[in-house]
């Protein structure tokens, strides 16, 4: 990683400068990084700059101007690593919301494995504010944004077979999140009194 850059700063510019002209996929991206300000609280300083970084990166690979394998977990990856030389960033990028399962049927497994996946609660947080973030950026329940999902994909897209083998992991990861959340405010709470 390059000396002295604020990885949030960083990935704000990438995402600012990449992803407007996307349209609902910006607004997507900016409820995701309201999601995960709310969140990182929960977090040292440094995993509060991964959280916050990877939400703001994490659809970068849907940007024509970085595409390359038509994976954006895996492209994004890519632009991260080689721009930034941050694996733990590109590392969320790749491997946000269980990317592992799409990545398995589009062939890209063994890509998408030189990428150190990370098991923490900054994944689950990332998973938590991208799945409760609809496409254009609204916070909804995560029964909602797999609703919105199906909606915008044909049945036998690979997007489709692969939310329902993530399905389960998405809940976990969510569910998680709320109970780190309720901790987290009932212990405030607690000092408040």
């Amino acid at each position: 990683m390059r000396k002295n850059i604020n990885i949030v700063r960083w990935a704000k510019e990438q995402a600012s400068s990449l992803l407007p002209p996307l349209g609902d996929r910006w607004l997507h991206v900016q409820g995701v990084v309201k999601r995960a300000e709310q969140v990182s609280k929960l977090f040292s300083e440094v995993d509060q700059q991964y959280l916050m970084a990877a939400a703001y990166l994490h659809d970068i690979g849907y940007s024509p101007v970085i595409k390359n394998t038509g994976f954006h977990p895996l492209d994004g990856a890519k632009y991260i690593l080689n721009n930034l030389g941050d694996m733990r960033l590109a590392a969320l990028v790749a491997h946000h919301s269980e990317s592992r399962f799409e990545a398995t049927l589009r062939g890209l497994s063994e890509e998408l494995d030189s990428y150190p996946c990370e098991h923490s609660a900054v994944t689950d947080a990332l998973i938590y504010c991208d799945m409760t973030t609809n496409g254009i950026g609204r916070h909804v329940i995560l029964k909602e944004r797999l609703a919105d999902i199906l909606h915008r994909y044909n049945e036998t897209d690979i997007v489709i077979r692969a939310l329902r083998q993530a399905r389960p992991y998405w809940a976990l990861a969510v569910a998680r999140t709320q109970r780190r959340l309720h901790r987290y405010e009932l212990e405030v709470g607690l000092q408040i009194n």
